[in-house]
């Protein structure tokens, strides 16, 4: 859903009486640093006392970001939840204050935490095109790190109200407008939850645009006390009913709260909290069943739904319900399955061996099988590994779908070729990449293939698991969407000739194979590299990292770790500084380039934050503020 954005038409005006009864009509009595800003920009000496002192720490970082201040250079996302909590709480208000001020040069804006414009309203077309012409429209970012100095970028780096008139904005573009805005704080945990800014022309803004915006942030604070204590209470209610009747762990799941009793909490580590909301995501994920733990345990686990107050519509929390799993009852009900080495494959987990030991049975069987996993995960090479295990002397031809974007008719050509040879095992890469026409035709030349008594695999990758309700901040809708929407032509071929299906499990699922995996790749790289390990810590480190490029991404970390050491062992310093974090949303370029950044000064001085800041030319605040926002762990804390 796209931001909104709505223009009032303006052929029979009204009168601004609505401005006089606001007081934004009033004169704006404030310094004016053309001169300054001139010089500041030109690295000369300039009067410090002729700029406010907000403005000059935002000038700083603005030149810091290494902001152009002469041409507006923002990114643009259009991905912006419409029911989410902040878009409901807010648009009464905004509603109430577009009444108000319409038929004069002001224009209301809401943006999510980090400055990027979600919804614009305005009455004066002239103020509507030149803010189209800086790119202060809805998708657009106005953080201070794109855009320089401004109400809403500043008062997000502040976390306080901000008002920057015209001739104070770091960029030349922005100074034919003021500007004031407040944040919009989660009345529970006080989290910046969005922005709402009003903006005018430079000659028609008024010091009580300040007074405001603080006045309609507090009413959308009051509106999502409503909202989130409603989801909250019954997430609560829930918890608290289940306690008294069941004698198993209990985790309830909203979307920013995780609630857990003291027999969870002492089961369940950062990596299990992420593969409960995974869980949580999948329609069918909440079913009884099992779960490995970070630590090598199991529990059995069920779950259900909270309702909210809207029939229908987004759940208010997820309760699960868990059990650990005693050795002497899951071998009983599961044996040990002795999982055959094969070569350049590790990993001894419970949930790998059987994925191992099923491909082992369906090659052997010789039935088709449909291997599917998230980028990364080593499908190609599991399914290499286990043909090698089985029929050693037998060809394996792969066929990547990727190449039929080339031309469809010599890729099928050559699928159908190596099928009707009737031996060996014939690999289908990436089924997801074709289009309906081509798996199409496909289905044809599978049909006429369908009685080799060789192995068949089809490759299938997919997207990670989201959780239903979380907003668009929480994890970027399109990927999943797309993933979707090009797996479903593959349904009925799928359906049709693959009568088994094996989903190899993503790297955060079995963190108990890392160590393992990490000797396995350390060795395969070989050269001079052959006795190079791991200390404690870049493996506790390695064992901490989300892996969202799986253990294609563990092999280029250590390629990388390997190419930045100073000696036989890989310390923690030597990884790459996005492992060393662990952000709550997909970084941007500039974010992936900030974060790693500040990881290398806290490398250079030993975890000391002050210092790092120091060097960085940014406050302690700052910096602590990121190091939250990026997940930043570098081991024992230091200041």
């Amino acid at each position: 859903m796209e931001p909104v954005e709505s223009v009032e038409p303006l052929e029979t005006p009204r009168p601004s009486l609505t401005v006089s009864a606001l007081g934004l009509d009033r004169r704006i009595p404030h310094l004016n640093p053309v001169r300054e800003r001139a010089r500041f920009l030109e690295g000369g000496d300039f009067s410090s006392s002729a700029v406010r002192p907000p403005i000059l720490d935002s000038w700083q970082r603005s030149r810091f970001f290494g902001v152009d201040a002469d041409h507006i250079q923002t990114p643009y996302n259009a991905d912006f939840d419409p029911h989410s909590r902040l878009a409901t709480a807010a648009r009464p208000v905004l509603d109430r204050l577009s009444d108000a001020l319409q038929g004069t040069p002001m224009c209301l804006i809401l943006t999510d935490s980090k400055g990027r414009v979600r919804e614009r309203r305005t009455g004066d077309r002239a103020l509507h095109r030149h803010l189209d012409d800086i790119s202060l429209a809805p998708g657009f970012s106005y953080a201070e790190e794109y855009v320089g100095t401004n109400g809403i970028g500043t008062a997000a780096e502040d976390g306080r109200t901000a008002q920057v008139f015209g001739s104070e904005h770091f960029s030349e573009r922005l100074q034919r407008v003021s500007c004031a805005a407040a944040p919009i704080r989660n009345p529970v945990s006080g989290r910046v939850l969005g922005l709402i800014d009003l903006t005018s022309w430079q000659h028609t803004a008024s010091p009580l645009m300040v007074a405001l915006v603080q006045e309609a942030a507090a009413d959308i604070e009051e509106r999502l006390l409503d909202i989130g204590s409603e989801r909250e209470r019954a997430a609560l209610r829930a918890f608290l009913t289940s306690r008294q009747s069941s004698s198993r762990a209990l985790v309830t799941l909203t979307d920013g709260l995780l609630l857990a009793d003291a027999a969870a909490t002492e089961m369940l580590g950062p990596a299990d909290h992420r593969r409960l909301r995974e869980l949580a995501a999948d329609p069918s994920g909440l079913r009884e069943q099992r779960m490995l733990l970070s630590d090598g345990r199991t529990v059995q686990l069920k779950g259900r739904r909270v309702e909210g107050d809207e029939p229908g519509g987004h759940p208010a929390a997820y309760l699960i319900e868990l059990r650990l799993v005693a050795e002497q009852d899951e071998s009983a009900q599961h044996p040990v399955v002795r999982m055959p080495r094969l070569t350049g494959i590790s990993g001894s987990s419970p949930l790998f061996r059987g994925v191992v030991s099923q491909l082992i049975r369906h090659c052997e069987q010789g039935r088709w099988t449909l291997v599917e996993g998230e980028a990364g995960t080593g499908k190609q090479a599991l399914v290499r590994a286990v043909h090698r295990h089985v029929a050693p002397t037998a060809p394996i031809d792969v066929h990547d779908a990727a190449d039929a974007r080339g031309g469809a008719a010599p890729w099928l050509q050559a699928v159908f070729q190596d099928l009707a040879e009737d031996r060996g095992t014939v690999v289908l890469r990436h089924l997801d990449l074709l289009s309906a026409h081509v798996l199409g035709q496909l289905d044809g030349v599978l049909r006429t293939t369908a009685g080799r008594s060789g192995w068949v695999a089809a490759l299938l990758t997919h997207a990670r698991p989201r959780l239903p309700g979380a907003g668009a901040e929480a994890l970027p809708d399109a990927d999943g969407v797309a993933a979707s929407r090009q797996a479903d032509p593959a349904a009925a071929v799928r359906a049709r000739f693959f009568g088994a299906e094996v989903t190899v499990p993503p790297l955060r699922h079995r963190t108990a194979d890392i160590p393992a995996l990490v000797t396995c790749l350390l060795s395969r790289h070989g050269g001079d590299n052959g006795g190079v390990r791991c200390t404690d810590d870049a493996l506790r480190a390695l064992s901490r990292a989300p892996w969202p490029g799986n253990v294609r991404q563990l092999d280029g970390s250590l390629r990388y770790a390997q190419a930045h050491r100073s000696g036989p062992l890989i310390e923690e310093s030597d990884l790459p500084p996005s492992l060393l974090s662990q952000a709550q949303h997909p970084l941007s370029a500039w974010e992936s380039t900030e974060r790693d950044l500040i990881v290398q000064s806290l490398l250079d001085h030993g975890g000391d934050k002050a210092k790092a800041a120091k060097a960085l030319g940014i406050s302690r605040a700052t910096i602590y503020r990121k190091i939250t926002a990026y997940g930043i762990r570098l081991g024992p804390e230091k200041r």
